[in-house]
Formats: structure tokens, sequence, C-alpha cells
């Protein structure tokens, strides 16, 4: 039985990682870099720019392309 890459527990089908395990993962480091690199939230002052601005983000279609609504 393939292992899970995240959590190292049993998976039975292919991914080899459960979905929230993805999620919670993905959330992490998308976390994480708009923390750190992202200039924009330093930027865009107006809260509804930035979250529009976000939702265009590379790091936000890399999220959805692994199942997550963001």
């Amino acid at each position: 039985m393939a292992k899970c890459k995240f959590c190292g527990q049993g998976v039975k089908v292919a991914p080899v990682f459960h979905p929230a395990c993805w999620e919670q993962r993905a959330n992490k480091v998308a976390e994480e870099f708009c923390d750190e690199y992202c200039r924009f939230q330093r930027e865009i002052e107006d809260h509804d720019s930035l979250i529009e601005h976000c939702s265009e983000c590379v790091i936000t279609e890399l999220l959805r392309l692994g199942g997550n609504d963001v």
C-alpha cells in the first residue's frame, strides 16, 4: 500500500496523499510564500483590491489545480 507523502499513513488509491493533507500543506506553503515573498500585500492597502489581486495569482491557480476552492 502506498503512503501519503505528507502524513505517512496508508493510501489505497492515487494520488499518494489524502485530500485533507494536500489542502493543509498547500495552504501552509501558499501562506508562507505570500507572507515572505509577495510584495502586493505591502503595496495594495485596500483589502478588497488585495483579495481581487490574490484571486488572480499563480499560487492561487496552483491551489485550484489541487482541488482547493480558493
